[in-house]
C-alpha cells in the first residue's frame, strides 16, 4: 500500500492533527501552547522592564510639583504595559484550557467503558500517525508526546482514584470525580475544572523550560547548527536538567497564574478565586514533584513520562521491535524502589505490553481450533487488557488480504509472533510459502532472511493512511 494514493482522514483523526498543531506545530506563527511559551521567555522579559522602568521613574517625578502632566502621563504608560501583560498572561491560560477541553473531548465519554475506547483510541491514532524510525522522526515524536503523556496521565489517575494508591490532599478531594461517569454533572464539571484541566496542564508543560533561550541554545548551538537530538555529555545533561527545571517551575508560576473572574457576585469570586489558587497551587507541587521526586506525587505524571520517552522516543536507535519493552522499565524501576510498586502496577495493567496503534502478527486458527499455517495482522486498538501479554486487536487481515471489517479480539501469548518460541514453530511451514504470504501482504518485499519471513510485528502507518481503515475502535463483533 502506497501512502500517496491516501485518502482524506476520518473526522476524528483530523481532530486529533488539529490538536497537535494547537500544542506544538511543524511551523511558527499560527499561535500554540509551545509559542506562547517561547514567547513568555523571550519578549515577556522585556515587556516587564518597561514596566519596571516606567514604574522607576514615576517614583521619582510623582512628588515633584509641576510634574502632574508627566506623571499622568507615566501612570498611563504603566497601565498600558501591565495592561498588556495581563491579556497575555490570560491569553496563554485559555489557550491551554481550550487544548485541554479538546483533550478531554477527544478522550472522555459518558462512561468508563466509553472512556476507555476513547483514550485507546487517542493513543492509537498518535502512534498511528507515525511512520517508525524514519525520515525526521524524532521532531514528529517530540511534537507527539505532550498529548500522549496527558491522556496516559488522565487514565493513571483515574486508576489511582478508584484504588486509592496515593495519599494527597489535594487528591483526596476528588475521590469521587469517578461519579461523572454515571451521569453526574456536578462532578463532571468539578473534575474539569480542578483535576482534568491542571492535570493536562502539568502533562503538556513538563518540558517547557526547553522552549527558553538558554535551552535551545545548549540544544541548538549558538547558531542553531547542532542537532538538538544527539545524545549529550553528562555535563550538558545536567545543565539542560537544571535549565528545563527552572524555567518550566517559572512557567507555571508566573506564566500562568490564575483566570480572571467574570461576574458580580462576591462570595462567587471568592470561591472561584479560591479554587483556582488550589488548583494552581497544586499544578506547581506536581510539577516540582515530577522533578525533584520527594513526596511520590510527582510519579502521577512521571510513569507516563517514562512510558512515553519509549513510544516515542527520539533517539537515533528508535525501534518499533522495542516498543513493547516499555512497560519493562517501567516493572524494573519499581522493583528497584525507584517508583510506586502499586501506581507501576496500575500503570502497567492498564495500557499492557503493547502500545496502543501497534501492528500484531499473529497465528490464526481454524474452525476446529488448530493453527494455521500462515500468520494475519492485527493492530492494538483496547486498554486494560485481563493479561499485560494479550492485547486486545483488532483484525486488519483475512488470508493475508486487508479488510475494513474485522473483529475485535484478544491475541493470546501462544499465537503472538512477538514472541520467539512462536516465531519458530511458525518457520517448519517452509521457506515458499512464508515468501508466498509475505508477498502477498507486502509490495516492497524482498526475500532476504528466514527471520524477516516470519516478522514479529508489523507497521500500520500506510494502512492507516485510508480513511476507511480509521475506524478500528468501532466493535463488530
Amino acid at each position: 500500500m502506497s501512502a500517496q494514493s491516501q485518502s482524506p482522514d476520518s473526522i476524528y483523526t483530523q481532530q486529533v492533527k488539529e490538536l497537535i498543531n494547537m500544542v506544538y506545530p511543524k511551523e511558527v506563527g499560527y499561535g500554540s501552547v509551545f509559542e506562547d511559551a517561547r514567547h513568555f521567555f523571550t519578549l515577556t522579559p522585556d515587556l516587564e522592564k518597561h514596566a519596571d522602568d516606567v514604574k522607576a521613574q514615576l517614583a521619582k517625578v510623582d512628588n515633584i510639583p509641576k510634574k502632574e502632566a508627566l506623571a499622568e502621563q507615566l501612570k498611563k504608560q504603566l497601565k498600558s504595559a501591565n495592561r498588556k501583560l495581563e491579556e497575555e498572561r490570560l491569553a496563554r491560560l485559555a489557550r491551554l484550557e481550550k487544548v485541554s477541553d479538546k483533550i478531554i473531548s477527544l478522550c472522555e465519554g459518558d462512561n468508563w467503558q466509553e472512556t476507555q475506547q476513547l483514550s485507546a483510541k487517542f493513543l492509537g491514532t498518535l502512534m498511528l500517525l507515525t511512520r517508525g524510525a524514519e525520515g525526521n522522526f524524532a521532531r514528529i515524536h517530540q511534537r507527539f508526546k505532550p498529548l500522549y503523556k496527558a491522556v496516559l496521565t488522565l487514565r493513571l489517575v483515574d486508576r489511582l482514584m478508584e484504588q486509592d494508591t496515593i495519599a494527597h490532599t489535594y487528591l483526596s478531594k476528588y475521590r469521587d470525580s469517578l461519579s461523572r461517569f454515571r451521569g453526574n454533572r456536578y462532578w463532571r464539571e468539578k473534575w474539569r475544572v480542578e483535576l482534568g484541566i491542571p492535570l493536562i496542564t502539568v502533562a503538556l508543560l513538563q518540558d517547557i523550560g526547553l522552549q527558553s533561550p538558554a535551552a535551545l541554545t545548549l540544544l541548538k548551538g549558538e547558531n542553531n547548527d547542532l542537532d538538538e537530538f544527539r545524545l549529550l555529555e553528562e555535563s550538558q545533561r545536567k545543565d539542560l536538567l537544571k535549565l528545563n527545571y527552572h524555567f518550566t517551575m517559572k512557567y507555571v508560576s508566573e506564566g500562568l497564574g490564575i483566570p480572571a473572574y467574570i461576574g458580580n457576585v462576591r462570595e462567587e469570586r471568592d470561591r472561584f478565586i479560591q479554587t483556582h489558587k488550589d488548583a494552581s497551587s497544586f499544578i506547581q507541587a506536581l510539577m516540582k514533584d515530577a522533578f525533584l521526586s520527594k513526596t511520590g506525587l510527582g510519579e502521577i505524571v512521571k510513569i507516563p513520562q517514562i512510558y512515553t520517552s519509549i513510544v516515542f522516543s527520539t533517539k537515533t536507535d528508535y525501534s518499533r521491535k522495542s516498543l513493547p519493552k516499555g512497560y519493562l522499565l517501567i516493572e524494573q524501576l519499581a522493583k528497584k524502589g525507584a517508583l510506586n510498586k502499586k501506581l507501576a502496577e496500575d500503570f502497567i495493567n492498564l495500557v499492557g505490553y503493547f502500545p496502543q496503534g501497534f501492528g500484531i502478527t499473529y497465528i490464526p486458527l481454524n474452525e476446529n481450533g488448530q493453527e494455521k499455517e500462515q500468520y494475519e495482522c492485527a493492530i492494538v486498538v483496547g486498554l486494560n487488557p485481563q493479561k499485560p501479554a494479550e492485547p486486545i486487536c483488532k483484525i486488519v487481515t483475512r488470508n493475508q488480504k486487508y479488510i475494513t471489517g474485522g473483529q475485535q479480539e484478544v491475541i493470546v501469548k501462544s499465537q503472538n509472533l512477538y514472541f520467539p518460541a512462536n516465531r519458530k514453530r511458525l518457520m517448519r511451514v517452509g521457506k515458499e510459502r512464508l515468501t508466498e504470504i509475505m508477498s502477498q501482504l507486502s509490495s516492497n518485499f524482498t526475500p532476504d532472511a528466514i527471520d524477516d519471513l516470519i516478522p514479529s510485528f508489523w507497521e500500520p502507518y500506510d494502512f492507516f493512511g485510508y480513511k476507511k481503515h480509521q475506524n478500528l475502535w468501532s466493535k463488530n463483533n
